[in-house]
């Protein structure tokens, strides 16, 4: 009965803090605010719908988005399951719709419970009196991570952060299951996105350190986290690609390429475990650094196509004029609005964490090795974040017990609520000015970096008069005629497709829409000579673009003549404007014939994606 209660009583605080997050996220989603929201939502419903549709997991291959070459999905059918197999459960009951709709809704809060338990127990290995306050601080500074967990926030991203608490929590508590498990979860995480790599190389790099500094056990750890590796990544590879595509090495997705990575990594690392017995820390350096250059220049030498990373198939002129002008997609240093936004007030309690933290594992305060893993994976997502702003969505998850520390030391001795963020160690803790220093210095460098060092401004372009209202998607969803393809920029593109309807859109803003893309740019890019050839090219009917008030746009109507006129609703004569409301103007374009005679009408309101 003790161990029950002990048991009831540490999972309260995760409960307490689950449900308290829980609100807070569906309150901002009811008042229409997704702090982390964008257009991989809706891309997302779509191939869980073309799941649900199809039957055939091995089916990337996304209907409705017609370039007109297919677009295939980056995405591995494994992301959607839980998705998929939560509405199949709910369809008998409310149709299956709305059981996509609470799927939508349900599954993300769930995977937020798990991740709020695996950081309780992460806080716990940090040996605090009272880990639920901990977690209480980690949660708020956590905020703008937790926010991937929205309900309707359906991204991979939420998963990702999963599998990343996951991997820090058992190199925390180390040993040879723990270091078996973490090589499992680097390939069921390579085999969704290889964007969490630098992060799970961390690991990897851990236990190799310790293998040359010859600790007890390390050899075994090493041997273990290579061989479940490889063996993992074997499985996984047979259920994530189809049977048409197992020779197929494809730079954007798991394949071949991938797979064949993570083997020979894995089986370099347990060969060269055995090195232990020579007893030299130079002999197992050596035998780390030829393993892994070995498996570099294999890499390379039979898979050249991905030497550019993956997406190397992107044209110039569509990296230039759509992927670099991403915001999430550049750096924080080429960023014009990052430090005057509300995005680095969030990150600001995270930078101060983060270096808190350092500061606790370089001290020897507490236990070592927890805070030095929690270290290393949030200086590794504060830098990488530095340099492509898409990582600043994961290093606050860790920075919670550096903050509680700083508290700690910043409240009167006096207070009560003091005594709740104190560890058990008997080691003295570094005085609140060393804790905060470090993290003042780097906001206050990033401040002054910016003024001396502007970012340029980013040249405007067609598409961006075209796309220029904010809630392209807010408004009413349309019921299209049988076999309409719309041309719009991608966003509303993707926008478009948010609600079950029969339509197909030239291009989505992702890599794998790339050629339907950069048709767009070129429609509205006032450099193309002849416009109506895309339209024929992508057997596109109809037309969307943001509306603009009419003599809004005349000090770039001359530079920017087509999107001007569409935006402002003054078409050219090869194109006919829709009777339609709300944020977007509709055009038919005759021409194309068949379905183009044919207007779009409202329907009702589009789920709040």
């Amino acid at each position: 009965m003790s161990t029950i209660r002990a048991l009831c009583r540490r999972s309260r605080s995760v409960g307490i803090v689950w449900l308290a997050l829980s609100a807070v996220l569906s309150l901002m989603l009811l008042q229409g605010k997704m702090p982390n929201g964008d257009v991989d939502d809706v891309l997302k419903l779509h191939e869980i719908r073309h799941l649900l549709q199809t039957g055939n997991p091995f089916d990337r291959t996304l209907t409705g988005i017609a370039q007109p070459e297919p677009m295939i999905s980056h995405w591995p059918w494994i992301v959607d399951a839980p998705y998929a197999l939560l509405a199949v459960a709910f369809a008998p009951f409310v149709g299956m719709e709305a059981a996509v709709s609470a799927a939508a809704f349900m599954v993300p809060l769930l995977l937020l419970l798990a991740a709020i338990a695996l950081l309780f127990q992460m806080i716990r290995e940090l040996e605090f009196e009272h880990p639920g306050a901990v977690l209480v601080v980690a949660a708020f500074a956590g905020l703008p991570s937790f926010s991937e967990f929205q309900p309707w926030r359906i991204d991979y991203h939420n998963l990702q952060m999963l599998i990343l608490l996951a991997a820090a929590l058992l190199t925390i508590r180390a040993g040879r299951v723990a270091a078996g498990l973490n090589g499992a979860l680097v390939a069921l995480s390579t085999a969704i996105s290889a964007e969490m790599a630098p992060f799970l190389a961390l690991p990897a790099g851990l236990y190799a350190w310790a293998f040359i500094a010859g600790e007890g056990g390390a050899s075994n750890d090493l041997r273990a986290y290579g061989l479940t590796l490889a063996t993992t990544a074997i499985a996984v590879f047979f259920v994530v690609v189809g049977p048409d595509a197992y020779a197929r090495a494809v730079c954007d997705r798991y394949s071949l390429l991938h797979l064949t990575a993570l083997v020979v990594t894995g089986v370099v690392l347990a060969i060269v475990s055995i090195a232990d017995r020579t007893g030299s820390w130079r002999t197992r350096t050596a035998c780390i650094l030829a393993g892994s250059c070995a498996t570099a220049a294999l890499l390379v030498i039979f898979f050249p196509q991905c030497s550019g990373g993956p997406i190397v198939g992107l044209s110039d002129y569509a990296r230039d004029n759509w992927l670099s002008r991403i915001e999430q997609e550049r750096s924080a240093f080429l960023s014009q609005d990052f430090l005057g936004s509300d995005r680095f007030a969030r990150f600001f309690l995270a930078v101060l964490g983060s270096a808190a933290t350092c500061v606790i594992a370089l001290s020897n305060a507490g236990r070592r090795r927890a805070w030095m893993v929690l270290a290393l994976f949030s200086t590794a997502g504060f830098l990488l974040g530095l340099l492509y702003l898409r990582y600043m969505r994961y290093f606050p998850l860790f920075v919670g017990p550096g903050l509680a520390v700083l508290m700690y030391q910043s409240l009167p001795a006096r207070l009560a609520l003091r005594s709740y963020f104190a560890t058990a160690s008997n080691k003295p803790l570094p005085s609140v000015s060393l804790l905060a220093a470090p993290g003042v210095a780097i906001v206050a460098a990033l401040l002054v970096g910016h003024l001396i060092w502007p970012p340029g401004e980013t040249q405007l372009i067609g598409i961006d008069v075209a796309s220029a209202c904010q809630e392209a998607g807010a408004g009413p969803h349309f019921v299209w005629p049988k076999g309409a393809r719309l041309l719009a920029p991608p966003d509303i593109g993707a926008a478009a497709l948010g609600s079950p309807v029969e339509l197909e859109v030239v291009a989505v803003p992702f890599h794998t829409s790339a050629k339907g893309i950069e048709r767009v740019l070129r429609f509205f890019d006032p450099a193309t000579p002849d416009p109506t050839r895309l339209l024929d090219e992508t057997r596109a009917t109809h037309i969307a673009v943001c509306r603009v008030e009419e003599g809004a746009l005349q000090s770039i109507e001359a530079q920017f003549p087509l999107a001007s006129k569409l935006t402002t609703g003054r078409p050219p004569d090869w194109l006919t404007e829709c009777p339609v409301e709300g944020p977007l103007r509709i055009y038919r374009y005759p021409a194309a014939g068949g379905v183009s005679s044919e207007c779009p009408v409202a329907a009702h309101p589009r789920p709040p994606v």
